[in-house]
């Protein structure tokens, strides 16, 4: 008899087991694309795209730039008459960092990022040092959203009143799997 219900138990419950096993499936991979439009120019640009793959609940970092030299300090060293100038610099990052993390909630994913956009503008020539240190131009933005799958949407519209550009931050997040 106990055979038979745990026969009629294993018969009736496996297919709710299995239904509920697909119910609680963990999403895969997602493609999380990042369009900088600049719009100072004449005519809207394509603009910049940047894509990243990645999984739920995980950090993704991209960096791409330069490394920009700035004088921090000189000096001579030697003894006497043999003194050599010496120069001391630091280099700092130039160019576009992006950090990202995306989860899902109730059909829409929910999005953190961070944008770090800096370009060199130009050079101080009227430091003391006997080179010359650039001016660097930086745009930062911080988002918390919620986007939904595959549609694109805009997360940031920037005017940048120090140099009178325009940027335009689209996101696009998509399920791989």
């Amino acid at each position: 008899m106990r055979l038979f219900v745990a026969l009629v138990a294993a018969v009736v419950l496996m297919p709710q087991a299995a239904v509920h096993a697909q119910e609680k499936k963990e999403p895969g991979i997602y493609k999380v694309e990042f369009t900088i439009r600049d719009s100072s120019g004449a005519a809207p640009n394509a603009g910049q795209r940047y894509t990243l793959l990645m999984e739920p609940n995980r950090k993704a970092v991209l960096k791409m730039g330069s490394r920009v030299p700035v004088v921090t300090g000189s000096f001579e060293a030697g003894a006497g008459g043999n003194a050599i100038p010496t120069t001391q610099y630091t280099y700092i990052d130039v160019g576009v960092d992006i950090q990202c993390t995306v989860s899902e909630m109730d059909g829409r994913i929910a999005m953190h990022g961070s944008i770090d956009m800096s370009t060199v503008r130009e050079h101080d020539t009227t430091s003391r040092a006997s080179e010359a240190n650039p001016t660097v131009g930086q745009t930062k933005l911080e988002l918390d959203t919620a986007v939904e799958p595959g549609k694109p949407t805009v997360v940031a519209a920037i005017d940048d009143a120090a140099n009178g550009r325009h940027f335009q931050v689209e996101a696009t997040v998509s399920r791989t799997d």
